[in-house]
């Protein structure tokens, strides 16, 4: 399928932007009623991904943005951006540590699970994003409820979450590995490895 583009005054942007920005938004609210905690460390984390992303096309461009500083505000880093982004984010929770693996997970799940709700919105695909976000959405509310042994729950939930979103994708369109996929593939190898490492300190 082919992507959306959308206009908002003189600013042209995709579909998949505009999820991205949305599920943002919508984690974040999350979050805030639910653990206050987790939505400030997740707070900073977008906020470093946005600046990173944004500046990172004076590295992906330098010439043109020595010879035309303005473009600073029209253009960003690109796909090398979002990756430069996306690592340091990486870097930041490991060095502040949220307070559980699970409050990582589920800031995480509810991140993919708003990106494809809205991507498909956005697509005018109503049908599959509803029918997506349901079963998604039932997957958080499990591991939410597991209280006591939530940390247990969320590696093991985050796996088969993510080879879920790939039989999606598999179903909608094919499967193909682009920015997406290996975004999900990346996180959920990363959240894999951090519960490992909190266990061997513990």
């Amino acid at each position: 399928m082919d992507e959306r583009w959308y206009t908002i005054g003189s600013f042209t942007f995709p579909s998949t932007w505009g999820a991205i920005i949305a599920s943002f938004i919508l984690t974040f609210l999350f979050l805030y009623f639910w653990n206050r905690k987790a939505s400030d460390w997740y707070s900073n984390g977008i906020f470093y991904f946005l600046i990173i992303w944004k500046l990172s096309v004076i590295v992906v461009d330098f010439q043109n943005v020595i010879e035309h500083p303005i473009t600073i505000l029209y253009f960003n880093g690109g796909r090398w951006g979002y990756w430069l982004g996306l690592l340091t984010v990486l870097l930041y929770i490991f060095v502040k540590r949220a307070d559980r693996t699970s409050h990582l997970v589920i800031a995480w799940m509810c991140t993919v699970v708003f990106f494809e709700l809205v991507v498909h919105l956005l697509q005018f695909d109503v049908l599959a994003g509803v029918f997506q976000f349901i079963i998604n959405g039932t997957l958080i509310l499990f591991l939410l409820k597991k209280e006591n042994d939530r940390d247990i729950w969320a590696v093991q939930l985050v796996t088969v979450f993510t080879f879920l979103q790939l039989l999606y994708q598999s179903i909608h369109g094919g499967f193909v590995f682009n920015t997406v996929t290996w975004t999900y593939l990346t996180v959920m190898v990363y959240l894999i490895f951090f519960q490992r490492k909190v266990e061997n300190e513990h």
